[in-house]
């Protein structure tokens, strides 16, 4: 099947390309050797199908995640399904465990820090941690227009100042580079406050996405504005003031099924614009996730 890859013939080349897919995970040994073969064509379709069985891979597996956990013990998994979103747009994304450390070791000083401390300074802590120490902070707000016919344009600027908006919607690239869109910066705000030992839920509004700290009076915090709290009635005004009359539609805690849909959604918002098979998947593994 491998030979018949490089086949000039579309017929027999799409009928080994396709069997190939099928055979998926126990085909891959053997097209790693054919991705270094001598004969381009068969070289370049090799890879291009162990680049096809990663994503069906990592689509699967979301599908899997157990998404009923609640506390520190929901992070890894929150984590995990945001990792195989961004490997079913690009190669080389680091390993969950390799991220999950970084974060760690921002939340064990951030618990150190909480421990006998009320709410609101523990919230300050939390934004001081990511914002300063981390440099985490909001994007360019032009970029996250998607139905702007710059976006294109954006996506695909090169690694200067601005890298476009595919990579402030990555969260190894967020933690690379600082620059994050708002719902990208409140899962590193909710993972590092829930390894902290806080207690922490998204909440998605229109085009914004803020996170709350549980506790005898919540908080609402503003990742994209360097984590700064907003009160309930700022959120309401705005609600208002942008044609949603009901606002409490928009101000539950979302569970974490629900928060992978949103970044799930968004991401594929993007990654249609700048690469359509992995907006495809994404959107695959978005209605995988609302299946369950």
């Amino acid at each position: 099947m491998i030979g018949l890859l490089g086949d000039d013939r579309g017929p027999l080349q799409e009928s080994a390309y396709a069997r190939l897919l099928a055979w998926g995970e126990q085909a891959t040994k053997h097209l790693d050797a054919g991705a270094q073969a001598a004969h381009m064509q068969t070289r370049t379709r090799c890879r291009a199908l162990l680049r096809a069985i990663e994503v069906r891979g990592a689509v699967e597996r979301v599908g899997e995640l157990r998404l009923d956990k609640m506390g520190e013990a929901a992070a890894p998994v929150l984590l995990e399904g945001v990792v195989l979103a961004a490997r079913m747009v690009r190669t080389f994304v680091p390993e969950p465990r390799a991220l999950a450390a970084k974060l760690r070791r921002e939340a064990a000083t951030l618990r150190s820090a909480c421990i006998g401390r009320s709410l609101p300074v523990c919230a300050r802590l939390l934004s001081e941690r990511l914002h300063d120490g981390l440099g985490l902070r909001g994007c360019d707000p032009a970029l996250l227009d998607v139905d702007q016919r710059l976006l294109v344009a954006n996506i695909f600027e090169g690694r200067g100042a601005n890298r476009g908006l595919l990579d402030r919607m990555l969260l190894d690239r967020v933690l690379m580079n600082g620059e994050g869109a708002p719902v990208v910066l409140s899962l590193v705000y909710l993972l590092v406050a829930r390894w902290a030992g806080l207690t922490a839920t998204g909440v998605a509004l229109p085009d914004h996405f803020l996170i709350r700290l549980h506790g005898p009076r919540p908080l609402l915090i503003d990742p994209f504005h360097g984590g700064r709290v907003v009160t309930k009635s700022d959120c309401v005004r705005y609600l208002r003031s942008n044609g949603y009359p009901r606002p409490r539609d928009h101000l539950r805690d979302l569970n974490d099924r629900e928060v992978l849909v949103r970044y799930f959604e968004s991401l594929a918002a993007v990654s249609r614009l700048a690469a359509p098979s992995a907006g495809a998947a994404i959107e695959n593994a978005r209605a995988r996730l609302q299946r369950r």
